[in-house]
């Protein structure tokens, strides 16, 4: 790869990065010099620079580097870079290419084993990366897609768990001494927080996992820092939410429950632990009365003596930790049962109340109101961000998905004061215009659960602060397989059209639709609303000359039997399609979900791709917005395709 790609995906006037007029370095010997960069772009993820030929050969791995041989990570081949790079930190100007801030982590000299199209192996010699590492190139069609895996044993090296339960206390009266450390107790959930890869994953103590959007900038915030720790989550885990951090149970390859608590609390202080929904519990060694009456005046319910030099027990109850109730422990909040605390917010967002929650919209899954709401609220961050100024067309199936739906538009005659509408075009409706509603905050994502608007249809083009239709921002490439073709085919036609679209410079995000199919979306700029269209026309219809036997660009159903269609008709302005994260009217409650390049290679089978409301808030923990790049890049200006493309 030559450093054209890369000056044309940065301006010089706007970014810090280097971009050096001559091209690479020529026949100068390689140096064996690496760099990885910690790149908390909009998603986090860590840059690994190899000197090759004069660039740095580069791949972004999500997850930063492997700790031991089981463990396989995503890596994705980018652009090559130019030397100057080994040297370059600084904070990439929002709006350019890989936008935000980016640290070095480490450098160093590296030893090549193999360099192949293939496989790449090479020893880094690092302060912190420092072993055999093998990059595989996991997708024969496309050059971006690879693995990383970590070839040798790293002495001494304890394997972070999966999960884990957390150590409990005794309850008795409060222990007096030098030995005892005394931590306040807040009442909320006890909870175990693992962090790798710059990603968070939060247990109860049964080892069921939850999901908290407050807390994802956790694992941001540590970085490469592989951790798990102890906590107290107090609040609604999907609303105003603070975890309290009592413990370390496991840092960096070192287990840490054979150390005595004294010394687990003083790595604890060395971390970077406070942020704005999380922080160190507070504790007093050789405290007293003192402090069980300064908890109480604050109306929290409890006291944790524990002895200095007392291990960490995982699920287990012993004496080296006990639990003092305060004066305060009968009318706390943490003393109060969980169905009493969801009798008074479980249905309820803001102004927005669910009716009849218990009311079965799933038959087949028993997936109640109820379970749709928490849905929502699970992944209400996160998808309201794909809604903001998209009208909204919502399909509704008010006695269940078993029975008949409707589609409705305008909702100007049953919308509360509160949700936003805008006033669209109808060309071929009922009426000239509608008020659809615009969906912008969870709130509204709760009013539309309570209509059992299961579906929401969005368009490619937004509206302005005052209504106005804007051009485009999206392409889509809607993949639906005919009679005898499945999603698997739709895969196999996606990495044909990604890999067509890479001819043009242009990079596109994959989704399920929920139901059969698969989508690829683009974010674009536009002058005029028809050329999304018309590109989008002239992709298709060239994959369809060049692979008749799987491809069609025709809409007639009669011709598409074990073929897949690439719908292109769906960026014209009046039509829409599924939104990110929605919920879809099927027998079971599926969802249109964003995946990797990586899952979309690895299809084999059609169940494969097919993803639950139980399976989303799993997959945001560990992935985040995958479609992130669809709001936060530099947005693609769509080349002018002439004749035959």
């Amino acid at each position: 790869m030559a450093l054209e790609e890369y000056r044309r995906k940065r301006d010089p006037r706007r970014t810090p990065e280097p971009i050096p007029v001559d091209g690479p370095a020529g026949d100068a010997p390689d140096q064996q010099r690496f760099v990885i960069q910690e790149h908390h772009a909009s998603q986090l993820h860590w840059d690994v620079r190899l000197e090759r030929d004069g660039v740095l050969a580069s791949w972004a791995v999500p997850k930063g580097l492997p700790t031991d041989p089981d463990t396989i990570r995503l890596a994705v081949r980018t652009e090559d870079h130019p030397l100057e790079y080994l040297e370059f930190s600084g904070e990439i100007p929002r709006g350019e290419y890989g936008a935000g801030r980016m640290t070095i982590w480490d450098a160093g000299r590296y030893d090549t084993e193999k360099w192949s199209d293939r496989e790449v192996a090479v020893v880094l010699h690092g302060d912190r990366a420092s072993g055999r590492y093998v990059f595989i190139r996991s997708d024969r069609e496309r050059r971006d897609g690879w693995i990383l895996r970590r070839s040798d044993p790293v002495p001494g090296h304890d394997p972070l768990p999966r999960d884990l339960a957390p150590m409990l206390p005794s309850p008795g009266p409060l222990p007096r001494g030098e030995a005892w450390w005394l931590q306040i107790g807040f009442g909320g959930r006890r909870v175990i927080v693992r962090i790798d890869g710059g990603r968070s994953r939060i247990t109860d103590a049964e080892c069921a996992e939850l999901t908290v959007p407050a807390l994802r900038e956790l694992g941001r915030s540590l970085g490469a820092t592989q951790v798990m720790l102890d906590a107290e989550l107090v609040g609604d885990p999907w609303g105003r939410v603070r975890l309290w951090i009592g413990d370390l149970v496991h840092l960096d390859g070192r287990d840490c429950t054979p150390l005595p608590f004294a010394e687990r609390r003083a790595l604890l202080e060395e971390l970077p632990l406070t942020g704005p929904h999380w922080r160190l519990s507070p504790v007093y060694p050789g405290g007293g009365p003192e402090v069980l009456d300064a908890a109480a005046e604050q109306n929290l319910p409890e006291v944790i003596a524990k002895r200095a030099d007392s291990p960490y027990v995982p699920g287990r109850r012993t004496s080296d930790w006990v639990a003092v109730a305060t004066s305060a422990a009968p009318r706390s909040q943490g003393q109060t049962s969980r169905a009493a605390r969801a009798s008074e917010t479980g249905h309820r967002i803001g102004r927005a109340r669910l009716t009849n929650p218990a009311k079965v919209l799933y038959p087949l899954t028993g997936t109640t109101k109820a379970d749709v709401l928490a849905y929502y609220r699970a992944v209400g961050e996160v998808m309201v961000r794909h809604l903001r100024g998209r009208p909204v067309t919502m399909v509704r199936w008010p006695d269940g998905v078993e029975k008949p739906s409707f589609f409705e538009k305008d909702v100007s005659r049953h919308a509360p004061q509160w949700i936003r509408t805008v006033r669209v075009g109808t060309p071929g409706g009922r009426s000239e215009n509608a008020d659809f509603p615009l969906i912008e905050d969870v709130e509204g994502l709760a009013w539309a659960a309570n209509l059992a608007a299961l579906e929401l249809h969005v368009p490619q083009w937004r509206v302005g602060p005052r209504g106005g239709r804007q051009t485009p921002d999206l392409v889509v490439f809607d993949l639906d397989p005919g009679e005898g073709a499945t999603v698997v085919d739709c895969c196999r036609v996606a990495e044909h059209l990604a890999a067509a679209l890479d001819e043009h410079g242009l990079v596109a995000y994959p989704r399920t639709s929920g139901g059969k199919g698969l989508q690829l979306y683009l974010p674009v700029t536009v002058s005029r609303a028809e050329r999304t269209s018309e590109f989008a026309r002239a992709i298709a219809e060239r994959l369809a000359r060049d692979w008749p036997q799987k491809v069609i660009a025709v809409m007639a159903k009669a011709r598409r039997r074990g073929k897949v269609f690439i719908d292109w008709s769906q960026n014209n302005p009046a039509k829409t399609t599924i939104a990110s994260y929605s919920l879809r009217g099927r027998a079971r409650p599926t969802v249109a979900t964003p995946v990797t390049w990586a899952e979309v290679g690895a299809c084999r089978t059609p169940d494969d791709l097919v993803f639950t409301l139980e399976d989303l808030p799993h997959r945001l923990a560990e992935h985040e917005d995958l479609l992130a790049p669809l709001l936060f890049t530099d947005r693609q200006r769509l080349p002018r395709l002439s004749g035959r493309v």
